[in-house]
């Protein structure tokens, strides 16, 4: 249960006066008779009595900064500022009035693109992108089993590699046209369809150097040539997707010697290890993400009104320009010095250079003397600083994006479009959010504890998708056979897609990638107890092969052999199966009447199912199936289903064989 916040403020000046009045004979021996208002004791008590409530109101009035320091001092982070919005743009650059020009066009890093027609809401690019050359209505052409080109189009998702563990390739070939050397890294957008909690590499909630399903290999070819012999290699690759566990921007290098005219990008993995194979939803060249923010700087000039103002007195400040209600970060040096932000000057020292932003104003505070250096005038002074963020910057795609209209024209005509909605954007968080934030996180798990803080902690492991996660109590992969003492064994189910069990690339018995595992193991290692040992290991499947009898003469076998497979399978299910969907639980005992229920549920009126059997690991060599008796599984063992047998017996009417 939650407790209620103290109330500390709940006692009025009329309460104290009458207790007080209540004590004066007992404390003067009866000595104290008058206890009027004119009494000069009276009075006096009476002025103690206000003195006391103003405390209590100021005691229970809990200021700003006292939030944040307190907030400094459970470690957690003091209100959030705005969150800037991020995406994915698509640039065309082009010489005015020479299309076609040989030269490859650069935009660089930093340059300002808006939507907006008042130039309100202003996003700057993460990286320099090389504008290529692209064909007219050019398209980029996918190649797995088969050319998969019509699928991408139509986003329906392409499988690219397989989840068998061999090895596995996926032929791309890009629009370029010409024979234009790179001057720089050629910029794709790779998006795949992922789980929720492998965020895009472009927003702000993506994790940073989450370990890849699988090690692959970028290469690049010439169409038209033997595709089987060598490939040329990119002298770098800078991988966003994390190895096509997440969607994200690849900066291919390439090396001297490559041209536009060599547009087959190939990516290979000697062991295709993915929970399930990534798919693709949409690939695209010159692109970069982009944040809705705007990098400035200020310089003594800009400021030398404000600078000359300033007396060698606490409280000095700077307000930036164009910075209120917008600022996100800063930078500043005074007389060759550089100062450092501070969330507030709680544990500022005298000596400390350190600076507040104040956000609201859009202003550089810094500190009276006790907590934080007082500043001198500097002619030279320098600061930096970044506006933005916000909701504002929320939005949906267009391709109407252009330079903003307060920077001067660029040498080339740039112009834009997000391929990705511009998401992430977030408003500055206020004092009363950062306490309700701090409030929730004293529920959150830290330590693995109880067998259910290891299931929390793996299934929210930043950067992977774990569904699902069983901790064995005792059970150490050196000793199979003995329960060991402060052992834990946790076995994670990745996710895996479940909108089509009957898709190609449909996979059954989900395994954790070596990335997933990795990742897992790193944080239950850090939350663990001392004496304690902690194991990852996938889940431990077990072949289940079935018999379902069907009593009578069903009008359409076929169709009724398919609706109880496709029901049986769901049932069994690892992440959707068992009575609540959520997947089958872990160890439960496979039971013949369970099994029923869910055919007969799903085949409705389209005809009656006498009995199930279940065989388990290829049924015993004399073909038995057990049709009466549930039948174990195992501790944290899951059933996958291989096979579903149907047969028809004669209906049985009631009273048969009775004499």
């Amino acid at each position: 249960m939650t407790l209620p916040a103290p109330k500390l403020d709940d006692l009025t000046w009329a309460d104290m006066m009458a207790a007080i009045r209540r004590r004066i004979p007992a404390e003067s021996d009866g000595t104290w008779t008058l206890h009027a208002p004119v009494d000069p004791g009276i009075t006096l008590l009476e002025l103690l009595a206000h003195l006391l409530e103003q405390r209590l109101y100021w005691l229970d009035q809990v200021p700003d900064a006292l939030v944040v320091a307190v907030l400094r001092l459970l470690g957690l982070e003091p209100p959030r500022p705005a969150r800037p919005a991020a995406t994915v743009l698509r640039i065309d650059a082009q010489q005015p009035g020479q299309r076609g020009d040989t030269a490859v066009p650069v935009v660089p890093a930093g340059t300002e693109l808006t939507r907006d027609p008042t130039g309100q809401i202003v996003f700057t690019l993460a990286d320099d992108v090389a504008v290529f050359p692209l064909a007219e209505d050019g398209e980029v052409t996918v190649w797995t089993d088969r050319d998969r080109t019509a699928d991408l189009r139509a986003r329906r998702g392409v499988a690219l590699l397989a989840a068998d563990g061999a090895p596995a390739q996926v032929r791309f070939t890009l629009p370029l046209t010409g024979a234009h050397p790179a001057p720089g890294p050629l910029c794709l957008l790779v998006e795949l369809d992922a789980p929720a909690a492998s965020a895009p590499s472009w927003l702000p909630g993506a994790v940073a150097d989450v370990p890849p399903p699988a090690e692959l290999t970028w290469s690049w070819f010439r169409p038209g040539t033997d595709v089987s012999g060598e490939f040329g290699k990119f002298e770098k690759v800078e991988d966003g997707t994390a190895g096509l566990r997440r969607s994200g921007v690849v900066r291919l290098h390439p090396p001297a010697g490559w041209t536009t005219r060599d547009t087959g990008i190939l990516v290979s993995t000697p062991a295709a290890t993915y929970a399930a194979p990534p798919r693709l939803l949409q690939l695209a060249v010159n692109v970069s993400a982009a944040h809705h923010l705007r990098r400035r700087t200020a310089s003594g000039t800009d400021l030398h009104e404000q600078i000359d103002a300033w007396l060698k007195l606490p409280g000095q400040h700077l307000v930036l320009p164009d910075a209120a209600d917008r600022l996100l970060e800063a930078t500043v040096q005074l007389a060759g010095q550089q100062w450092q932000p501070a969330p507030d000057f709680t544990f500022g020292a005298p000596a400390d250079r350190i600076f507040v932003l104040d956000r609201t104003e859009g202003a550089v505070v810094f500190g009276d003397g006790l907590t934080g250096r007082i500043p001198r005038p500097d002619p030279d002074a320098r600061i930096a600083y970044v506006t933005g963020g916000g909701r504002g910057g929320n939005g949906g795609m267009t391709g109407n994006w252009t330079v903003a209209p307060d920077l001067p024209a660029p040498p080339t005509a740039v112009s834009a479009a997000n391929l990705v909605r511009a998401e992430g954007g977030a408003d500055p968080e206020t004092i009363t959010e950062a306490r309700r934030r701090a409030a929730a996180s004293l529920g959150e798990v830290t330590r693995a504890v109880t067998a259910a803080d290891h299931v929390t902690l793996a299934r929210t492991t930043p950067g992977v998708a774990v569904a699902r996660a069983y901790p064995a109590l005792g059970e150490h992969p050196g000793f199979p056979c003995a329960t060991v003492p402060g052992a834990v064994s946790v076995h994670i189910v990745p996710a895996a897609p479940r909108d089509d069990l009957d898709r190609e690339d449909f996979v059954a018995a989900p395994l954790p990638d070596p990335g997933t595992v990795c990742a897992v193991a790193a944080r239950l290692a850090q939350a663990r107890l001392l004496t304690s040992e902690v194991f990852v290991r996938p889940p431990r499947y077990r072949e289940v092969a079935l018999r379902v009898d069907l009593s009578g003469d069903p009008a359409d076998r076929s169709r009724v052999s398919t609706v109880v497979t496709a029901a049986l399978r769901r049932f069994l299910d690892p992440l959707v199966g068992g009575e609540d969907q959520d997947g089958w639980p872990f160890g439960q005992p496979l039971r013949p009447s369970a099994l029923l229920r869910a055919a007969q549920r799903a085949l409705g009126d389209l005809g009656d199912i006498a009995a199930v059997a279940i065989g388990l690991d290829g049924v015993a060599s004399d073909g038995a199936f057990e049709a009466c008796d549930e039948v174990p599984l195992g501790s944290g063992a899951l059933p996958v289903l291989r096979t579903v047998r149907t047969r028809i017996v004669p209906a049985v009417e009631p009273g048969e064989g009775l004499t």
